[in-house]
């Protein structure tokens, strides 16, 4: 869904491989799963698929693949990379629900800084409804069964425009000529998990924030940062998310989110760092760090329950958590809940290889409540920590999977 052919290829990439990480989640045999698909694949040639010398350097073998189908999805845009892959329930064996981005988008240079555009800006962010066939061979197309465009509960149409306010940089049309004016209903809409009541749950970047959405793709309250839900708005705003996650880096905002087994919890995660404080010094230190938050949400009471730190990099390094050594531009890409407290986590740097871990919450520090590590109230920020275990925080445990 991007203007850009290789950000095309990343992402179709990364989201193929979300794919893998919902299946083996929602299997029985679980993350062991994982060992045996990657053991029992065939080799794949080089000269037939460029990304697999990406994975013959992390051990790991492409097990399969499929072709999503050009369908028009409005007018000049059609489908193309979709950002998340999540089980559909209730649907019947082999159904997923994917979702697009924004639309097809790009980037521009103004005075020093890159600005994104917007090539369609009355594009609507949809679900997808996907058939794929466990036994279908490997070169069959997936099928599109239903394309759910994003809408108010009056019916009015979501956009993917920018919403606006402090610290957001503008985003420009197709030739990067004019400021779009703001959305407050627009969505940058990355990651979905669905409930057993047949409601999905969206993550998106502006705000960051939380969509409640009905099995009709309506869009029934959205969850945002404190002191960011001020402009009327057709989806009703509700200010639960803690204020500092709308110092998310520039389209760095909630990138993956998984519903646990039972749906009585949700986990989210920014791609990023947060740029936490705002300042040159902070952005530089936070990306130094790599210590994005995860962020537990009650999809009932609608509010968040906990606050855990992941570390970017890799867990073996025995200076990981004291002396972190986060690959450039880390982020993290998609998740998927193994039981309440595992999760599977994508975890990708700029070259666009892709890790898989085993993350494990038991232990972690929940920071939720932590005002000392809030700059506003004067304490060290948690993206500024370089020393985790001398702050008195447990991070996350991550295991290298694939």
């Amino acid at each position: 869904m991007t203007g850009r052919p290789a950000a095309r290829r990343m992402r179709r990439r990364a989201a193929v491989v979300a794919g893998l990480a919902a299946t083996i989640a929602a299997s029985p045999a679980g993350i062991f799963s994982v060992s045996r698909l990657v053991r029992a694949a065939e080799p794949v040639e080089a000269s037939a698929k460029p990304e697999a010398k990406k994975l013959e350097e992390c051990g790991a073998r492409l097990v399969r693949s499929s072709e999503v189908p050009d369908v028009a999805l409005a007018a000049g845009v059609r489908l193309g990379g979709l950002s998340d892959l999540t089980p559909a329930r209730g649907l019947g064996p082999g159904r997923w629900w994917a979702i697009t981005d924004r639309g097809p988008n790009g980037t521009v240079e103004r005075d020093g800084e890159e600005l994104r555009t917007l090539h369609a800006p009355a594009f609507t962010p949809s679900l997808v409804l996907l058939r794929i066939d466990p036994a279908a061979r490997l070169d069959e197309t997936i099928v599109v069964e239903r394309i759910l465009p994003l809408a108010a509960a009056t019916g009015k149409p979501l956009t993917g425009l920018p919403t606006g306010g402090p610290g957001h940089l503008p985003v420009l049309s197709a030739e990067g000529s004019a400021e779009l004016a703001p959305d407050p209903d627009g969505v940058d809409t990355e990651a979905g998990a669905q409930l057993a009541d047949g409601t999905l749950w969206i993550a998106e970047e502006y705000g960051p924030s939380l969509l409640k959405v009905g099995p009709d793709g309506r869009a029934l309250e959205r969850h945002v940062p404190v002191g960011s839900g001020s402009t009327p708005a057709a989806v009703p705003h509700h200010e639960t998310i803690p204020a500092v996650y709308a110092r998310r880096r520039d389209n760095r905002g909630f990138e993956a989110l998984a519903a646990t087994p039972a749906g009585s919890r949700l986990w989210v995660l920014l791609q990023s760092p947060l740029d936490n404080p705002g300042t040159k010094a902070g952005r530089k230190m936070a990306k130094k760090t790599g210590n994005v938050r995860l962020l537990g949400f009650d999809p009932v009471a609608g509010r968040p329950t906990t606050e855990h730190v992941y570390r970017l990099g890799d867990p073996a390094d025995p200076d990981h958590l004291t002396k972190p050594t986060p690959p450039d531009d880390g982020k993290l890409c998609a998740m998927a809940a193994l039981d309440d407290g595992r999760l599977l986590v994508l975890e990708q740097d700029d070259t666009g290889l892709c890790r898989l871990y085993a993350v494990s919450l038991a232990g972690a520090t929940d920071t939720l409540a932590r005002t000392d590590r809030d700059a506003d109230a004067g304490g060290e920020p948690l993206e500024q920590i370089r020393d985790l275990p001398a702050a008195g925080i447990v991070p996350v445990a991550k295991r290298l999977v694939a």
